[in-house]
């Protein structure tokens, strides 16, 4: 593939739709206060860990209808129970995962997720066997938008980061990504779509979109 070594996927809103529940708890949980949810101001923390805005803030005011710790409680509620509702594998990710094992690429996840989030997702929809390597948020010093997270999916991959492509669904991470020397595709969600893909290599609207021919296209004469 072009010199192509590995792929390396986001998780959340890429292989998982775990944003669409959590944004919807919020909304619910807001509503529930006479509040609307602002959505503009969330996308902020989507591909980071460190969470540049916090939703509870509101709540965290004198005068506020409740206390932060409860409204946090009752969105996790909520949200698990969305998130279970929906815990599958978004279009094109099992297709393509075949694909690239067939042609023996090597695979692996980056995430700004905790770790064990990772695992206890790949386990659960069945695809830890689909991938050589993970790594998370908390096993970096720094978060997307830095490369830390790239760099160490590569080099648990033992690839070169020009020769890996990575498959991302938000700006933080097409900037993580390229920062490490990556080419990238960006594949916007529903809610990221808004935001700017300029840096990416390919903006495709789905996974399925995705093929190894696509792919082998951004090798390292391109990143």
């Amino acid at each position: 593939m072009r010199g192509v070594e590995a792929v390396i996927f986001d998780l959340d809103g890429l292989i998982i739709d775990s944003e669409t529940p959590e944004v919807v708890a919020w909304q619910e949980v807001y509503a529930r206060y006479g509040m609307e949810f602002p959505v503009a101001s969330w996308l902020q923390n989507v591909g980071r860990n460190d969470r540049p805005w916090d939703p509870l803030a509101p709540f965290r005011a004198p005068g506020s209808p409740a206390a932060p710790e409860a409204v946090a409680a009752l969105w996790r509620e909520r949200a698990d129970a969305l998130m279970a509702a929906s815990f599958t594998p978004l279009p094109g990710v099992v297709p393509l995962l075949s694909a690239l094992r067939r042609r023996g690429i090597r695979t692996a996840v980056a995430s700004s997720s905790r770790g064990a989030w990772i695992q206890k997702v790949l386990a659960e929809l069945g695809l830890e066997r689909q991938f050589d390597a993970t790594a998370g948020g908390d096993e970096v010093r720094r978060a997307k938008p830095d490369p830390d997270v790239y760099l160490l999916a590569a080099r648990r991959l033992g690839a070169a980061p020009e020769a890996c492509v990575a498959l991302e669904d938000s700006q933080h991470g097409v900037r993580s990504a390229k920062a490490a020397g990556m080419a990238c595709i960006a594949v916007p969600s529903p809610l990221t779509r808004q935001m700017d893909f300029s840096a990416a290599d390919l903006v495709v609207g789905s996974l399925d979109e995705v093929t190894p021919e696509t792919i082998a296209t951004l090798g390292p004469a391109k990143a």
